[in-house]
């Protein structure tokens, strides 16, 4: 393989929000979850934290260093960058951070289209339409993934160690229903101009999990990451796979994915036709979990992270130029942080780099280096653009 023939030619990299407080509505939720009392922060709910901060502009710096081994070497100059986050305090603050880490002390602007927390329709999960005939395709949508990968009965063992974890059994919530975490009804949540959701306890247990990954992350005391009863890999492993399948049901199933990501597919688009080299946009685990199912990416494991859209990630679209006959080719790689340089506060650079893994596409052929014909992309997004 032959990859000095190949000059990365433009960039567009869509990144998942730093390390934030849990979110408010969420931890309401909780508190009728468990007897046990959550810890306190020190940020406004939703909020990038500093430490999430400090991630991103390591990240920022580490992005940099990678572009420029790709010859991209950027001037600052406005016309070579551009940067768009959604308009939350999460995403414009990480988008800030990691511009300070890769280019501290030029002005390079961060653009978001609101005041700070209002939600910007390119990023929003939220339902434009609740017709019943959309509910249908969503739940045929969940109803063939869940054959195909038997994904509830799986997550039986998880929601054992979950119960035991919260002492289900002496909460508020087991009096309500006196069943299984388990055995909870399922329902779909699904009213215009509201995020869709998954009631049930794959809502339950992906808001449980995501408040214990926080306090994996921000490093809280061992005694108070799940009060000190979560303690092995293997147990974290199956927990999060929780919130994996509850991302892969409501966000990146076909139906919601092409529902809530064809204006993002339409920026992409738009954006490689510009001059600039190198894009970034700054939104949820939502949003990279849609772009991934509306471009039909293959399902895939990030090594060393058990999380399948990590805080913090980044999913890089590239165009190549092969410079000895003057095509373009296509390559999408996921760059984060392991599950340990997160919780160890890592700086990356040369000796601790990102984990990076190439993202395949389904229903499409490689060159000998491992490259998608250009073209072949576009047709493919140009095709959600037009329906």
């Amino acid at each position: 393989m032959n990859n000095n023939h190949y000059q990365l030619d433009k960039v567009v990299i869509l990144s998942r929000h730093g390390i934030r407080t849990p979110l408010q509505n969420t931890l309401q939720f909780l508190e009728k979850v468990t007897r046990f009392k959550w810890p306190k922060w020190d940020h406004p709910y939703g909020y990038l934290t500093m430490r999430g901060g400090v991630l991103e502009a390591y990240f920022g710096r580490y992005l940099a260093t990678w572009l420029e081994k790709n010859n991209i070497k950027l001037s600052t100059h406005n016309t070579e960058l551009f940067v768009y986050a959604n308009s939350l305090q999460r995403t414009v603050a990480t988008a800030q951070f990691l511009i300070t880490g890769a280019f501290a002390g030029y002005d390079i602007p961060i653009h978001h289209k609101y005041p700070i927390e209002k939600m910007d329709l390119i990023f929003d999960p939220s339902l434009q339409d609740d017709s019943p005939e959309f509910k249908h395709a969503v739940l045929h949508d969940i109803d063939e993934a869940d054959k195909a990968a038997n994904i509830f009965s799986n997550l039986a063992p998880a929601y054992e160690i979950l119960s035991d974890i919260l002492d289900y059994k002496n909460s508020q919530l087991y009096a309500k229903y006196q069943c299984n975490l388990a055995d909870i009804p399922s329902e779909l949540y699904f009213k215009k101009h509201e995020e869709p959701a998954l009631l049930g306890p794959l809502a339950i247990g992906a808001s449980v999990v995501d408040a214990f990954l926080l306090q994996y992350y921000s490093a809280f005391p061992k005694e108070q990451i799940a009060w000190g009863r979560l303690t092995s890999q293997e147990q974290w492993q199956q927990l999060i796979e929780i919130r994996n399948q509850y991302i892969n049901l409501v966000f990146h199933s076909k139906t919601l994915a092409k529902h809530s990501a064809t204006l993002l597919i339409n920026m992409i688009n738009d954006l490689m036709h510009k001059d600039n080299k190198v894009n970034l946009l700054v939104g949820h685990d939502s949003t990279i979990a849609a772009l991934l199912g509306i471009l039909n990416f293959k399902d895939y494991q990030l090594p060393n992270q058990f999380e399948t859209t990590p805080i913090g990630g980044k999913v890089a679209l590239q165009r190549f130029r092969h410079l000895p006959t003057g095509e373009y080719f296509f390559k999408a790689e996921y760059i984060y942080q392991s599950f340990e340089q997160l919780h160890n506060w890592q700086a990356l650079d040369a000796n601790n780099p990102a984990q990076h893994y190439q993202l395949q596409l389904e229903n499409a052929s490689v060159n000998s280096d491992g490259y998608y014909d250009w073209s072949d992309f576009e047709k493919r997004m140009e095709s959600i653009k037009t329906k």
